[in-house]
């Protein structure tokens, strides 16, 4: 978990050893095979999970469609977070596109560990406006930009995304149909 001890102080985030040690015990560290199902539409997310190694996506099906919400790659946090925070069931699967380690902490001992330190609810808040901001950037995406657009910007942010990722997934994350990804590939290349 050292990683994610200097990612945080990285972010200056005042993290002594003592609140480390308690933060770290715990985590529990998670391995996930290519193609597992690590949450299913309907069950509640009991873990914060952050990513060492691999990649994900969370999606919800309608109408027969597997409809991307999100990309998840190493050292970003992959959770239900809707479901995770407000205990409902979730709307979306989370499904393993790699082999994947994660580490994670079950919600009940986040919500003692938010209680007892500082840096939790510092760190707390810090995770949600991550997700919050990545969340605006999205919708702005969609709401501002031509698929074309959002392709090259995804393509400039995330270049080994398409190395990683099946293409149909790409599509849906984008709004798109597979084809329609196909014909705006061959107009760039």
């Amino acid at each position: 978990m050292e990683f994610i001890k200097q990612l945080l102080l990285s972010k200056n985030i005042p993290l002594n050893d003592q609140d480390w040690d308690q933060f770290a015990k715990k985590n529990i560290r998670k391995e996930y095979k290519k193609k597992d199902l690590i949450l299913k539409a309907g069950e509640v997310e009991n873990y914060l999970s952050f990513v060492e190694k691999g990649a994900a996506r969370l999606f919800f099906e309608k109408e027969n469609k597997e409809l991307t919400i999100r990309f998840v790659f190493n050292y970003q946090y992959l959770t239900a977070y809707d479901s995770f925070t407000q205990r409902t069931p979730s709307r979306c699967n989370v499904e393993a596109l790699t082999d994947m380690v994660v580490w994670q902490v079950h919600y009940d001992d986040l919500q003692e560990f938010y209680k007892i330190h500082t840096v939790g609810n510092l760190i707390g808040r810090l995770t949600i406006e991550a997700l919050y901001v990545e969340k605006l950037n999205r919708e702005f995406s969609f709401l501002s930009e031509t698929a074309e657009e959002r392709y090259l910007s995804l393509l400039k942010e995330q270049p080994d995304l398409f190395q990683k990722i099946p293409l149909k997934h790409i599509a849906s994350y984008m709004g798109i149909t597979p084809q329609a990804l196909s014909r705006i590939r061959k107009r760039i290349c």
